[in-house]
């Protein structure tokens, strides 16, 4: 789901939804990521979200040849070599007398991962701002018409106050729920940032 969409849906969701519990991960082989790689981030109190459900999406090994290259070269090593780094190492050797894949290639790939991400963060940023100009700010000016109706129509004062009440709790609401899509935007960027990070400073040990 494109970021725009989880940004108004994260405004207009009418009830908060429960909070899901974490996602057992699977017992089998993974053949797009190391198979015992841990989390290195997991903010305190933050639950996972849709938005880092779509960085993850973004950012997965298989978006970058080279690594999906190194993780194919390992997988079949798995039930051979139970130790992870010299796992990589010998699918490092495999790939580069097979492919040319090299540690400094795999490691640029780590960096193409976090430029996905700081893009992520660009085109979100500006789509929160879009969404605040066409639903926040518009009813401000909303309010703003209303409250000159009234001072037009005295006779309709009661209900057009009402009208005034209900917008300005809307744009509350509206405001809240994007500081909190923002939020929980930020915590999953940082999330996967740090996680990305951690691999690459996991690889960039073990392909000494």
């Amino acid at each position: 789901m494109p970021f725009m969409d989880l940004i108004k849906k994260a405004i207009f969701e009418e009830e908060p939804q429960a909070a899901q519990q974490p996602a057992k991960p699977s017992s089998g082989p993974s053949a797009t990521r190391p198979r015992d790689a841990a989390p290195a981030y997991v903010p305190v109190g933050t639950r996972d979200n849709q938005f880092y459900a779509r960085l993850v999406k973004q950012t997965d090994f298989s978006a970058v040849s080279e690594l999906a290259k190194i993780e194919a070269f390992a997988a079949p090593l798995s039930s051979v070599i139970s130790d992870k780094a010299l796992r990589y190492k010998a699918a490092l050797a495999t790939a580069q007398s097979q492919g040319g894949l090299t540690k400094d290639a795999i490691l640029k790939g780590f960096d193409a991962l976090l430029n996905v991400l700081n893009t992520s963060a660009n085109t979100f940023n500006k789509q929160t701002d879009e969404v605040s100009r066409t639903e926040v700010d518009a009813k401000i000016a909303q309010v703003s018409d209303v409250n000159e109706a009234i001072q037009q129509k005295q006779k309709e004062i009661a209900d057009l106050q009402q009208q005034v009440k209900s917008l300005q709790s809307q744009t509350e609401v509206s405001r809240s729920k994007l500081q909190e899509a923002k939020s929980n935007f930020a915590a999953a960027l940082e999330r996967r940032r740090a996680e990305i990070q951690q691999q690459r400073k996991e690889f960039e040990t073990i392909l000494g």
